[in-house]
C-alpha cells in the first residue's frame, strides 16, 4: 500500500511510520524538517514541506492512504485532505468533547459546536473538513517510547531517585492510558482496511490503576522508592496543580471513564501497562532524547520542596 503520513517524525507519527515500513507498505512522510530527517533512511521516502502553507511537493501524486498525525487547524487540513491521499485516517483528540473530562463521555457524546480558538473545538473544525468516509481517532493519553511530552516519563524518572514519592491517591482510581505503538499498528489497520467512522483512540475503562503504574515504574527501575499516598482532596487543598505538578493525575470525575466501545469492536487493543512502563524506561535509559516538539507542554512536576511540603500533610 502506498501509505502518505502527514508528520510521522516525532512519537505516534513515528510509531505509525516504523510499523507501516515494517509490514512493507510503501512509505512517505511529510514534514517540515525540523525533526526526524533521517528517520528510516532508505526505507521511507521524506518530501518537505510546511503544510501550512504550500503543498505543491505532494501535487500531481496519488496514494491509497493517508494518516495524519499532525492536523490542528481547519485549513490545513482541508487542503492537505483534498490531495489524492486515498483512505484518510485522521489523529483528532478526547478534547473535542466539551463534557470532558468533567463528564462520562463515548464515541456518540456530542462535539464542541462554537467555533472557538482552542486546540478542542479546532480539533473539531478539522474533523469537519475530512472527506466523507474518513476515520477519525479520537486519541487519548499516549504514552511509550518516542514521548515528546513525558508525564509517564517524569513518574519514571522520579521513581528511579528514590525514597518518599508522594502519590495521588486512591491506589485504586482508575487509568486509561494507551501505548502509542497500540494506536499506531490499530490506525494502520484501519487504513488497510479502508474503514471508516469515529473511535475513541484509548484504553478501554478499567485498563489500569495509578498504584499499577507506579509500582511497575518501581520494579523497572528497581529503585527503593516508597510511595507515600495522599488524597486527592487533600491535594487539590493544598494547591497542587493537577497534569503539571503530578502528571497522569486529573481528578475531574470523567477524566478516565471514556467510552471506547466502537474502537474495541473495530480491533483496537492495548498491552498490559506494565510492558509499555518497561519499554519506555529502556528508551529513556538509552540515551534517545526526546523530541523538543511542543516541548512546552510537558509537566513541570514537582519540585523537591514542593513535594517535602507534601509529604508533611
Amino acid at each position: 500500500m502506498r501509505l502518505l503520513i502527514l508528520g510521522g517524525t516525532v512519537f505516534l507519527g513515528r510509531h505509525v511510520a516504523e510499523e507501516a515500513v515494517r509490514r512493507g507498505h510503501e512509505v512517505t512522510l511529510f514534514h517540515r524538517g525540523h525533526h526526524g530527517a533521517g528517520l528510516l533512511a532508505g526505507r521511507a521516502e521524506h518530501v518537505l514541506g510546511d503544510r501550512t502553507g504550500d503543498l505543491g511537493a505532494l501535487a500531481g501524486r496519488s496514494w491509497e492512504a493517508a494518516i495524519d498525525t499532525c492536523g490542528f487547524e481547519p485549513g490545513p487540513v482541508a487542503r492537505s485532505s483534498a490531495l489524492d491521499v486515498g483512505h484518510l485516517v485522521f489523529v483528532s483528540s478526547i478534547n473535542a468533547y466539551p463534557g470532558w473530562p468533567e463528564e462520562q463521555v463515548d464515541e456518540d457524546s456530542a462535539v464542541w459546536a462554537e467555533e472557538r480558538d482552542e486546540y478542542g473545538p479546532l480539533k473539531v473544525a478539522c474533523e469537519r473538513a475530512l472527506p466523507a468516509g474518513s476515520a477519525i481517532v479520537r486519541a487519548g493519553l499516549l504514552c511509550g517510547p518516542y514521548d515528546n511530552i513525558g508525564r509517564l516519563n517524569w513518574w519514571l524518572e522520579r521513581i528511579a531517585r528514590g525514597g518518599d514519592v508522594v502519590a495521588p491517591g486512591p491506589a485504586e482510581q482508575e487509568l486509561q492510558l494507551i501505548d502509542a505503538r497500540d494506536l499506531a499498528a490499530w490506525m494502520i489497520d484501519l487504513a488497510e482496511r479502508r474503514e471508516a467512522g469515529t473511535f475513541n483512540g484509548t484504553a478501554p475503562r478499567g485498563q489500569t490503576t495509578m498504584g499499577a503504574v507506579l509500582e511497575a515504574a518501581i520494579a523497572v527501575t528497581a529503585s527503593d522508592a516508597r510511595l507515600r499516598w495522599r488524597d486527592g482532596d487533600a491535594l487539590v487543598a493544598a494547591g497542587v496543580e493537577p497534569w503539571t505538578e503530578l502528571p497522569l493525575w486529573l481528578p475531574a470525575a470523567g477524566t478516565w471513564t471514556v467510552g471506547t466501545e466502537r474502537a474495541q469492536a473495530a480491533g483496537l487493543r492495548c498491552r498490559p501497562i506494565a510492558d509499555t512502563v518497561a519499554d519506555t524506561w529502556a528508551w529513556l535509559q538509552s540515551g534517545e532524547e526526546a523530541s523538543d516538539y511542543r516541548a512546552a507542554m510537558r509537566p513541570s512536576g514537582l519540585t523537591p520542596e514542593r513535594e517535602a511540603q507534601l509529604l508533611a500533610l
